[in-house]
């Protein structure tokens, strides 16, 4: 038993009696990303992980007890979510296999230097091999939920953040439990840079994971505002001063130099909204654009210093040679494995493009970003969907920055898929029931069925 076993058990329960689901309980899992739910010999169970484990047995249950009425409906999410489960087959696959196919390559594992040897799996093969197929359990569940809505991301990211404001009140005499949502013993806790400097980290292992989610937190409470308002709109915006406080004074380059490409992301789909009149321009829209390049007169040339200064004493750093050398090496293996790759578990780089090629190869990096694809492409003309979709697309910036876990310790990339996933059934099931709703023409009118307007007749999405 670890401090968080009884809380984790006490969250599992919470999920099964809610009436809203199991998803509220995953967002709660999530919130302790660095936390162990138990330790079992040498492998930490996550608590997301811990968590998603219900959701498995509740993928499982409701597969096995489901009518033949319901089995001859295709799933509505079948691109987006078989896609997935063609990545996860191929994943499994190269790790089993590599070992016989590049016997003797030299990989970079979790606790140094190891070669590949036939018929050998080691722990992190077997630990993130068990994380994969969890979290595209956890996919495949929230797809078919009854409720998977945008505030479990909400929940995942700001749990968090209002924790590790807690911790930082800590450090100016506020009691805080130090070790208690930390407590994972396998992660390197990193509280100095070089020269003994002290940097915050909050409830995360260290400065660079605290400044990623709270550039993703940012990224969904600002896309969030305009689908809240009264008190939960002010509760909204105090989270996002308090992610953009926390994320500076963690003084992560992630951070910064992730924050910048989120910006330039946004404003390169802002213009090209625009440009193809994809909506009108609201009030909101208005006010906000107008305050942003208002804004940007003054901060713009700060920004540009900052960001100049970041990356200068990253380049120049101890971490910045360690990492680049790990990544320069990685892309080395996917070059010598053919695009094979060399399995999941088996090769530990820094960043997250890195992990893909070296890991799954070729093909697993493609099957990935087709499943991304897919569902961003079928949730972004529903405005409600757009939160998860910025939180999305800053998880897996920061990730090609500095995050080179497939399976992330929160589960953020799992919890966003499945609640895109989930929307594309519920936007494909109220299709289907309008569309079997309208009437149908007289026989000898001229107009075949194949021949009628297909197109989805749903509420049009409400701009933002």
């Amino acid at each position: 038993m670890t401090s968080l076993t009884l809380l984790t058990l006490a969250v599992v329960v919470f999920g099964m009696v809610n009436t809203r689901g199991y998803g509220r309980a995953l967002a709660l899992g999530a919130s302790t990303p660095v936390g162990a739910a138990a330790v079992l010999g040498g492998t930490v169970v996550l608590t997301f992980y811990a968590v998603s484990i219900g959701a498995a047995v509740g993928l499982v249950v409701r597969l096995l007890t489901r009518s033949r009425r319901q089995e001859r409906i295709p799933d509505p999410a079948a691109p987006g979510v078989y896609l997935l489960v063609a990545f996860t087959g191929w994943a499994v696959l190269v790790t089993l296999l590599a070992p016989y196919l590049f016997t003797g390559l030299e990989v970079l594992g979790p606790l140094g230097a190891r070669r590949l040897d036939p018929g050998v799996l080691s722990q992190s093969n077997l630990a993130q091999t068990i994380y994969l197929v969890l979290g595209v359990c956890v996919v495949a569940f929230l797809s078919r939920s009854r409720w998977a809505g945008p505030e479990i991301i909400g929940t995942a990211v700001g749990i968090p953040v209002l924790l590790s404001l807690w911790a930082y009140l800590g450090t100016l005499g506020l009691p805080f439990p130090i070790g208690f949502f930390d407590n994972a013993p396998n992660f390197a806790y990193i509280d100095t840079a070089a020269g003994g400097i002290d940097r915050f980290r909050g409830i995360f292992s260290e400065p660079s994971g605290l400044g990623g989610t709270c550039l993703v937190a940012i990224a969904y409470l600002w896309s969030r505002l305009s689908h809240v308002d009264g008190a939960r709109r002010l509760g909204t915006l105090l989270v996002m001063v308090v992610a953009g406080y926390l994320g500076l004074i963690s003084t992560s380059a992630t951070f910064v130099v992730a924050g910048v490409a989120v910006l330039v992301i946004a404003g390169g789909v802002s213009i090209a909204r625009l440009v193809l009149r994809r909506g009108p321009v609201t009030l909101l829209s208005f006010s906000l654009t107008w305050a942003a390049a208002v804004a940007a007169l003054w901060y713009l040339p700060l920004l540009a210093t900052l960001f100049n200064q970041v990356v200068d004493d990253k380049v120049v750093s101890d971490s910045f040679t360690v990492r680049s050398g790990a990544d320069s090496y990685s892309f080395g293996l996917a070059w010598e494995t053919l695009g094979v790759g060399v399995g999941i578990g088996s090769n530990r780089p820094s960043s997250f493009v890195a992990t893909l090629l070296s890991t799954v190869g070729v093909v697993g990096t493609v099957l990935f970003v087709a499943v991304v694809a897919t569902l961003v492409r079928r949730g972004y003309d529903f405005a409600e969907m757009r939160p998860v979709i910025w939180a999305l697309v800053a998880l897996l910036v920061t990730k090609a920055i500095a995050g080179p876990d497939l399976n992330d310790p929160n589960g953020l990339t799992w919890l966003c898929l499945g609640i895109l996933a989930h929307h594309a059934v519920v936007a494909r099931r109220t299709r289907g029931r309008v569309l079997g709703s309208l009437p149908t023409s007289p026989p000898g009118d001229g107009v075949l069925p194949a021949q009628a307007d297909s197109r989805p007749v749903l509420a049009p999405p409400r701009q933002v």
